[in-house]
């Protein structure tokens, strides 16, 4: 079964697309009400927060920065999360040459996930692919990332040598050489080399993501493309905007903070549940379902 196969099993089943983030910081990092009170057992939490969350969910998505001190943990979770419908998608970002991606896709296939982020600029897409595929992950490629600092990244003209972009895409310099902005080549590339789904911030007053560059996303990636919207919650993203352009089912709609501590560090299981339930009827509101 597919990634895709997978994750709309689980809308239908859960009647959501809300991704619950995984990513809680301990006491000792001085997150203050943004993380766990002192002497929270963060394994305790966490799945007590995913038990409590589940039933309003689609996904759930672990970041490894937080998890990587003991795999074995990350595994428990995954499997529980599984089995109360879930797919889970490990937020990693390989960013490195093949041989290096592949230690860490193993790894990740040991842990069961169904699928892992990627960060694509070490220009290495239809390998990381391939090796995803071959341990039976979906692979999620970022594309449009909402931070500041990602402005000039995002403009950034590659090299390009296919016929397929739209012409008023593409830019040509004096010497006949053909350029595109690096978000369309991302997006092509994904569909082009088969990524599962592609990271896309959700477009806000507060960011730099416009409507126009969501649209060009999706007529790059294709109809059957996912995407994994994170910034919708406490970083204020406008989630209704990415319906404009893709279906229903096909937007994985990721919060973190403002699902895991809406009431900050002493959040209870309740108040997760009550939380999670009120993202999932508004974002089904606003995919119209």
């Amino acid at each position: 079964m597919t990634f895709r196969e997978r994750w709309l099993t689980a809308v239908d089943k859960n009647n959501s697309v809300l991704c619950a983030g995984l990513d809680p910081a301990e006491f000792n990092m001085g997150r203050g009400e943004k993380g766990l009170a002192e002497g929270v057992y963060l394994v305790d939490w966490a799945l007590d927060y995913v038990e409590a969350v589940a039933p309003y969910c689609a996904a759930l998505k672990p970041n490894t920065q937080y998890w990587k001190w003991d795999y074995a943990v990350l595994e428990e979770i995954a499997k529980n999360a599984q089995d109360m419908g879930l797919v889970v998608i490990e937020d990693a970002k390989y960013a490195d040459i093949g041989s290096t991606n592949d230690a860490g896709l193993f790894q990740s296939e040991g842990i069961g996930v169904d699928a892992v982020t990627y960060s694509p600029f070490a220009g290495n897409m239809e390998e990381a692919v391939t090796q995803a595929h071959a341990r039976d992950l979906g692979l999620i490629s970022m594309c449009l990332m909402s931070n500041p600092e990602y402005e000039d990244e995002k403009n950034s003209l590659k090299p390009v040598v296919d016929a397929d972009y739209n012409l008023p895409d593409v830019i040509l310099t004096r010497g006949g050489t053909r350029y595109v902005k690096q978000y369309m080549k991302l997006a092509h590339d994904a569909e082009k080399y088969g990524v599962d789904a592609l990271v896309i911030g959700a477009p806000s007053t507060k960011n730099h993501l416009t409507d126009d560059e969501i649209s060009n996303a999706r007529r790059y990636g294709g109809d059957k493309m996912l995407v994994l919207m994170p910034g919708v919650g406490a970083q204020g993203g406008e989630a209704e905007k990415i319906w404009a352009h893709f279906a229903p089912e096909n937007v994985i709609v990721n919060v973190g903070r403002g699902l895991m501590f809406p009431n900050g560090s002493n959040t209870t299981n309740d108040e997760h549940a009550a939380t999670a339930k009120h993202y999932q009827e508004m974002l089904n509101e606003l995919r119209g379902v």
